[in-house]
């Protein structure tokens, strides 16, 4: 295994990126098969270089949503700003293609996951469990709620080194199998891109 590599079953600290298309259960629904495939192949072509630009790892494709790991399988002292770049990237990426005929939702957060292959029958593929992994999903789901593209909990923001111009506060919230309240906050640039983004149709 190269250097900086994790050895299977490892406990590291990474950050989480959880993307999702907003309404494209919706949009599949009334779309031929052909043309929802196109519209996934399209986007993920989009997003998949920009994690990998960053560092990061497209850990696993679940129909219209990408998880991506920061700092998993290859150790990154500075997963959070990685992360955090690659969501506004994306972000602004999806809005400068679609404008208001594709929505997405980015969550992003920081903690201890155990990285390692699992699997069997012949087959393994390598992923990363824990519930620093669950929380990114529930944060990215909170994006409906609040209209943001890209919400990071305040454990990724206290790991961050890079200016990123600033964060508005969406408060602490209540989220699915969380005992504690997790505290949320929106990238100003990327809440400026929102309030100034035109309303239309689209998928969403």
């Amino acid at each position: 295994m190269r250097e900086g590599a994790i050895l299977e079953g490892d406990e590291v600290e990474v950050t989480v990126l959880f993307l999702d298309i907003r309404g494209f259960t919706a949009f599949a629904e009334h779309a031929r098969p052909k043309e929802v495939v196109r519209v996934l192949n399209e986007l993920f072509g989009l997003v998949v270089p920009v994690l990998v630009e960053h560092g990061g790892h497209a850990n696993k494709f679940l129909g219209d949503g990408l998880l991506g790991v920061f700092g998993a399988p290859v150790r990154l002292a500075d997963h959070a700003d990685r992360a955090v770049a690659a969501a506004l990237r994306i972000g602004a990426l999806v809005r400068e293609t679609y404008g208001p005929q594709l929505r997405i939702g980015i969550g992003v957060n920081s903690g201890p996951v155990v990285a390692g292959t699992i699997g069997g029958g012949g087959r393994v593929d390598f992923t990363v469990i824990g519930d620093a992994v669950n929380t990114a999903a529930r944060v990215e789901a909170l994006t409906r709620q609040t209209g943001d593209d890209v919400l990071l909990t305040e454990a990724t923001r206290t790991l961050l080194t890079r200016d990123i111009g600033g964060f508005e506060e969406r408060g602490a919230v209540e989220l699915k199998g969380k005992s504690r309240r997790v505290r949320v906050l929106a990238p100003v640039t990327a809440a400026h891109a929102r309030s100034l983004r035109a309303v239309g149709g689209g998928v969403e």
